[in-house]
């Protein structure tokens, strides 16, 4: 079983190095749950992230693409608006859930 990962509520430059080892230490330790199954969406808490900059979209974009190595998708479950609008600014909105999407979209 997945252990829910939550992002903190900074992610910049500032935190990313931190924050960058705990995302691929999740990834890595939660691989095998995807039991094989393909194409698996993983959620992760975005509710908490009140600062980001664009190197804090880019740790999510990197912790897409490990996920994506492992054959699994990632979605932003409950992005702040602060993180979602950051997301639609960069172009990113598919990181976030569906509900999500059309609330940043400008």
């Amino acid at each position: 079983m997945t252990t829910r990962f939550a992002l903190p509520q900074e992610l910049t430059i500032y935190t990313i190095a931190e924050q960058h080892s705990l995302c691929m230490a999740w990834v890595h330790d939660n691989a095998a749950a995807a039991n094989g199954q393909p194409d698996e969406v993983v959620y992760v808490d975005a509710a908490a992230v009140a600062e980001v900059d664009a190197a804090g979209v880019q740790l999510l974009l990197s912790l897409a693409n490990a996920l994506a190595l492992q054959h699994r998708m990632l979605r932003l479950d409950d992005p702040s608006p602060t993180l979602a609008s950051a997301c639609a600014a960069m172009g990113v909105s598919a990181l976030l859930a569906e509900s999500a999407v059309t609330e940043a979209t400008p």
